[in-house]
């Protein structure tokens, strides 16, 4: 059985200690679109070499261009989608689309790291701790005593709230359903219902969104202090208003892929341990 070579196709600093985990596991790793790296020096012979490439999370920012950040020429994905043939693999964070179907119609396997419930799950814990350096950065109280909502209690809800909690937070869970409310209670957080939000006054120091719907809407933020720091966790569509919290000129950060800014090394190392019982499963690596 011949090695199969792994091309870490465009990214950011995840991307190449995603390369510096494989590399570690014995797989035979190559690179193209980084400025710093010993890199293949075109596309075309990139993937023609490659057996497997693993494009970033998120693939792209416009749905036209590859996410390289560290490169400084433009790659499009249809350049890249045009070049995969049927023995490729193509791996990538957050698909767009139009890129999953011209692989479909060539013939090309692919997946979307970013949907393995793994990812979420390894991926809770930075995010959590990329929210309290937030609190830390915006506020200028002790996370301690800190008066915290939690909007939605799913993987990083749990991880969130037991993080504030150890650090001496007074945390509330604001989510629907009872058994949820239930989980909470039994962490020793305070839970209520969702819907509480919009109906009565909470006087918060900083409301966390986990839910990627629109849960924080204007009468959620007529309820809420002037001087009450949103942090945006979730993905489109979000669960904040944005443009209601503007006009109020409330503070708001939308902090999203917070485990690739704040620990991009465990971050890369994530998306490898996710990515390679996969290969496993399908017989790239012995």
């Amino acid at each position: 059985m011949k090695d199969n070579i792994f091309l870490i196709l465009g990214g950011d600093n995840r991307s190449l200690y995603l390369g510096e985990y494989l590399e570690k596991q014995g797989l035979k790793t190559c690179y193209f679109a980084f400025n710093e790296t010993d890199c293949f020096q075109n596309l075309n012979k990139a993937i023609d070499e490659a057996d497997i490439c693993i494009l970033p999370l998120p693939v792209s920012r416009d749905r036209v261009t590859l996410n390289t950040p560290l490169f400084d020429e433009t790659v499009l994905l249809t350049d890249v989608s045009a070049l995969a043939t049927p023995d490729k693999f193509i791996f990538g964070g957050q698909l767009p689309k139009s890129f999953c179907e011209e692989l479909s119609s060539r013939g090309v396997n692919f997946c979307d790291y970013f949907l393995l419930e793994e990812l979420a799950v390894y991926n809770a814990i930075p995010t959590a701790e990329g929210v309290v350096n937030l609190l830390i950065e915006k506020l200028p109280i002790t996370v301690n005593k800190m008066r915290c909502g939690i909007s939605g209690y799913g993987k990083v809800g749990k991880a969130l709230g037991d993080l504030l909690k150890a650090m001496g937070a007074e945390v509330t869970v604001f989510a629907r359903r009872e058994t949820t409310l239930a989980e909470a209670f039994c962490k020793g957080l305070r839970g209520e219902h969702i819907n509480s939000l919009g109906t009565s006054y909470h006087d918060l120091d900083v409301l966390i969104n986990t839910v990627p719907s629109r849960v924080i809407d204007r009468n959620v933020l007529d309820m809420l202090s002037a001087d009450c720091l949103l942090i945006e966790t979730a993905s489109a569509p979000f669960g904040i208003d944005f443009q209601a919290a503007k006009e109020k000129a409330m503070d708001v950060v939308k902090a999203s892929s917070l485990p690739g800014k704040v620990a991009p090394r465990t971050a890369g190392e994530i998306i490898g341990r996710s990515i390679l019982p996969i290969f496993k499963q399908r017989g790239f690596t012995e």
